[in-house]
């Protein structure tokens, strides 16, 4: 054995730790200059967040709202049946309402809205917007609970009144408020998602897709409250008379307007709109007859009592949010931009938007602030200034920008990028490593090259699952298994090229700038350069070697952002389970050896970090390798095409189910589970998430085959992937 050798040997044992390596497949590598890519795209936003109260931990925060005794106290309520009395002017909190104590991970409990009595303190009341979930029902309450300052303000859980209760598996709606009218107001969605699978949009017989409407103040013999005189179906046959308006799919945050008192609320699409409304009494906002504005099911008709179809002040495509959430009329005087602007927001993307009414029409929304984070609602504070509530980055506050540099536009080309050193060969730049992985997702059958390129002296951060995992408890098993938690440094880029017919058609890119990911598309019209794709996306027509002709979408941004989340640290298909595979370095001079080993050797990671057995035996099955067994096969391609929206808070999280390939399959929550809908001719009554050796009522197969709405993967490919759903349908068939 050589000197090189033992040396080799002896870096194996300590920088892997468990295994010895062999030569690895490159000794050295350049960084990545990214000079040309850093600084683009930030948008020049008239207004800030600020993070406040960034020593608190917050679980899930949904909302927030002030106390209304004029103080610096507020309530903040938390997904999973925790509120908390918060103080802003110290920064700390005191446990205010815990009716939830102790509840594993998958909690019975879901919390989302929390309002006080306007009269409070002199009335001691705190009125909750709940889930209740309970074997396979889940029930909506909203539930009134008594106050006490002795000792702390804190509100007694044995004290809870049940005033509204309804069944409710999804689109559970979540507000409420009290209006200036002293009456409490109440959203309700469809009860199911998505597409509203039971035609419920349009029924008035009962409290879902609607705004409901209640005197708490007063009691009758039936109900612990009275139903107004005024409101607009107290006396229509066949129609529930706390109806104040409805034909909502799932409206989520709402406020009124200081100034004349309006009713302003944002409703969450399904397939492609999202909807800001002026709630009017006794009007009829069309779901799921409509989409907003657009016909959604041309089957459905208006029902109820009012056959007029009431449509949004402003909506906007999928292309820009895809969550919308209800906010506030600005009406503080920090920020001169905003004075008379509805602030409102979407939930994927974290951005903040505005729009005013001139002449009674709404002007051109446009983004103001952009927080990074899920936004789940917004507040005011004693001088109107707001708040915004993010669920995975918790509370911000809207500040004036300071002074920035000009923006820099997105490279126009690819070439502009620095990414290539020879666009019209596909030649890259210096820095640019070239990888593989193991399981790929389906992308109408088109190969990929794959690269990255890290910033000099920068590395990546490894949040990895620790040794004896086995011994962790389940809900630490979900935030500590990390495979898939690579923390990458600002000036990282990723780069893939698809090819279809022998050319190339698309190159996406995703760096991340002064600790913000940004998601770009490349169109190769010619095979020379590739142009920057508008922010919205595009369709083409492809034509094939034989003339044939398929669609291909280039996707918006804000589907980038769809997949690629916080919880994956923004980043797919580059983590142990995929690259722990052997590479071929020879064209750049190096050997062929494991990726994984490569990488270590090239300082890729941050020094103290060492890989482990428990992290070196992970690997991901490649889905279209017979040799591999067919479950890891199956449950390979589940986690690559679906598990990044099927996980919790992931875009599918409004399905109850997680298709991570490290998880049991029993515990997935897909085993004879009933769908929340189903694809076109389901059986309701027989048809499962998936029915062991019967695949042909198990939805996850169906959604796979079916061509048309509904179709699962929802993003990626638009051509069915044959071998992909066979894959799946054997699987099903041999459990």
């Amino acid at each position: 054995m050589n000197v090189k050798t033992v040396i080799l040997f002896l870096y194996g044992l300590s920088a892997v730790g468990w295994f010895a390596v062999a030569e690895p497949g490159l000794q050295d590598f350049p960084h990545w200059d990214d000079t040309r890519l850093a600084g683009t795209g930030i948008e020049a936003l008239p207004v800030d967040v600020e993070p406040v109260f960034p020593s608190i931990k917050w679980d899930n925060p949904l909302y927030m709202v002030r106390l209304p005794d004029g103080s610096h106290q507020y309530l903040v309520v938390e997904r999973w049946g925790r509120v908390w009395l918060l103080n802003t002017e110290t920064g700390t909190r005191e446990c205010f309402l815990d009716f939830a104590p102790g509840q594993p991970k998958q909690r019975r409990y879901s919390s989302s809205g929390i309002t006080l009595h306007p009269s409070y303190p002199a009335k001691p009341f705190v009125y909750l917007h709940w889930n209740e979930k309970v074997g396979g029902a889940a029930t909506n309450r909203v539930s009134r609970f008594v106050t006490r300052a002795e000792g702390g303000l804190i509100a007694n859980p044995e004290s809870r009144e049940d005033l509204l209760v309804w069944a409710s598996n999804g689109h559970n709606g979540g507000d409420l408020l009290f209006g200036p009218d002293g009456y409490l107001y109440v959203t309700s969605g469809d009860g199911a998602t998505p597409g509203d699978p039971y035609n419920v949009g349009q029924r008035t017989d009962d409290l879902l897709s609607s705004i409901l409407r209640i005197d708490v103040d007063h009691v009758t013999e039936e109900k612990p409250y009275r139903v107004p005189d005024d409101n607009p179906f107290v006396n229509e046959p066949g129609v529930t008379p706390e109806v104040w308006a409805y034909g909502l799919r799932n409206p989520w945050r709402m406020c009124f307007d200081p100034r004349d008192g309006t009713l302003w609320l944002g409703d969450n699409g399904d397939e492609h709109w999202e909807m800001v409304y002026r709630v009017e009494r006794g009007a009829n906002y069309g779901w799921s007859a409509f989409e907003g504005s657009h016909i959604f099911r041309s089957t459905n008709q208006l029902q109820g009592p009012t056959r007029v179809h009431t449509l949004p002040v402003v909506e906007h495509s999928h292309d820009e949010m895809r969550s919308v959430i209800g906010g506030f009329w600005y009406r503080g005087a920090a920020i001169e931009a905003l004075k008379g602007q509805y602030i409102y927001g979407c939930y994927l993307t974290g951005k903040v938007w505005a729009f005013t009414l001139k002449n009674g029409r709404p002007t051109k929304p446009s983004r103001i602030a952009d927080t990074g984070g899920g936004i789940v609602g917004f507040t005011e504070d004693v001088e109107g200034e707001l708040y915004v509530v993010t669920m995975d980055r918790g509370i911000f506050k809207l500040i004036p920008s300071v002074e920035k540099l000009p923006a820099r536009p997105f490279p126009s080309t690819l070439s502009a990028t620095g990414l290539l050193a020879d666009s019209s060969t596909h030649k890259v730049s210096e820095g640019m490593l070239p990888y593989e992985i193991n399981a790929p997702m389906w992308w109408n059958g088109a190969e990929r090259e794959r690269f990255v390129g890290l910033p000099e002296d920068l590395k990546v951060d490894v949040q990895h699952r620790p040794p004896g995992l086995k011994k962790f408890k389940e809900e630490d098993f979900r935030t500590l298994a990390g495979m898939d938690r690579w923390k990458m440094p600002s000036g990282t880029v990723f780069m893939q090229t698809f090819s279809k017919f022998g050319r190339r058609v698309e190159t996406q890119v995703s760096f991340k700038d002064s600790g913000e990911w940004r998601f770009l598309t490349y169109h190769w019209r010619n095979q020379k350069d590739a142009e920057l794709v508008p922010e919205e996306g595009r369709t083409i027509e492809l034509e094939g070697t034989n003339g044939e002709v398929e669609k291909w979408r280039f996707g918006a941004r804000v589907d980038c952002a769809a997949c690629h989340t916080q919880r994956s640290m923004f980043v797919l298909g580059f983590n142990y389970a995929q690259l722990n595979r052997t590479r071929d370095y020879t064209s750049l001079g190096g050997t062929s050896a494991n990726q994984l080993e490569t990488f270590h050797h090239l300082g890729m990671f941050r020094p103290s970090y060492k890989l482990s057995k428990d992290l070196c035996s992970d690997r991901i099955a490649d889905p279209g390798d017979p040799e591999e067994p067919l479950d890891s096969r199956a449950r390979a391609y589940l986690h690559v095409n679906c598990a990044h929206c099927h996980r919790e808070t992931g875009l599918g999280g409004r399905a109850a189910f997680e298709l991570l390939h490290w998880w049991p399959t029993e515990d997935l929550g897909i085993l004879n589970m009933r769908p929340l809908v189903g694809t076109p001719g389901f059986d309701p009554e027989h048809g499962r998430l998936l029915v062991p050796k019967q695949p042909d009522r198990s939805e996850i197969y169906r959604r796979m085959a079916f061509d048309g709405p509904g179709h699962m993967p929802l993003l990626g490919g638009t051509q069915l992937d044959d071998q992909g759903i066979q894959l799946i349908r054997d699987w099903i068939e041999g459990m």
